[in-house]
C-alpha cells in the first residue's frame, strides 16, 4: 500500500494522490482508510461539469451491496437519479496490522471530488456510512483477514464482475443498505 503524505484538502487546489497514480482522463472512485480509521472515498471524473459537482456535493447518495460470500462484498453508491454510480472495492488485506485494528472505529467517510484531467479538488463532503453496510463490511473484513489469499482471490471476483455487467446492471443486482448520511437509531 502506497503512503501518501498529509495534505490539506481544499477546493480549488490540486490533490496529491494522483501525483502517484495515473488517473488523468479517467473517471471511477477510491476508497481508502485514513490513519485514523476514518475512510476517504475520491471520486474522479473526466472535465467534472458543474452539474456533477452539485450531484457530488448535495444529491442523495443511495447504496447497495453485492455479496458473493461473507468476506467478498462490494458497495456500491449511486447520486440520486443521476447516471453517477461507482464500485467501492475494498481490500482490508493491503493494510498493516496496526491500521487494521481501526477498520471498525468509524463509519465516517470523506468524499473528495477530483477533475481527472486537471488533478483539482472540486467538491468535498463528509457523510456516514449506514449502519447496516457498516455492519456488513466489519463482518466481511474480519473474514477476509483470515482468508488465504484473500487479496487476489477478491481482486478475481470483482474482475469477473466487471466483464460480466455493466455498473447499471450491477447496481441492479444490489441489495440496498439506505443512504450516506441518514439519521439512524444506534441499536
Amino acid at each position: 500500500m502506497e503512503q501518501v503524505p498529509f495534505q490539506m484538502l481544499e477546493i480549488g487546489k490540486p490533490y496529491n494522490l494522483f501525483k502517484c497514480r495515473n488517473m488523468q482522463g479517467q473517471c471511477g472512485c477510491i476508497i481508502e482508510m485514513l490513519k485514523d480509521g476514518r475512510y476517504a472515498l475520491v471520486v474522479y471524473l473526466d472535465d467534472m461539469t458543474l452539474e456533477e459537482q452539485i450531484n457530488l456535493k448535495t444529491a442523495k447518495i443511495y447504496v447497495r451491496v453485492i455479496k458473493e460470500t461473507d468476506d467478498f462484498i462490494l458497495t456500491l453508491i449511486r447520486y440520486g437519479n443521476s447516471p453517477l454510480i461507482f464500485e467501492m472495492s475494498f481490500d482490508p488485506t493491503l493494510y498493516s496490522d496496526e491500521r487494521r485494528e481501526l477498520f471498525t472505529k468509524s463509519n465516517m467517510l470523506h468524499i473528495i471530488g477530483v477533475d481527472s484531467n486537471t488533478n483539482i479538488i472540486k467538491t468535498l463532503r463528509y457523510v456516514s456510512m449506514p449502519f447496516k453496510l457498516f455492519d456488513m463490511m466489519k463482518d466481511a473484513y474480519k473474514l477476509a483477514l483470515e482468508r488465504e489469499n484473500f487479496s487476489q482471490k477478491y481482486k478475481n471476483w470483482i474482475d469477473n464482475l466487471d466483464s460480466k455487467y455493466s455498473v447499471v446492471e450491477l447496481w441492479e443486482m444490489g441489495i440496498r443498505c439506505g443512504e450516506m448520511g441518514q439519521s439512524e437509531f444506534i441499536k
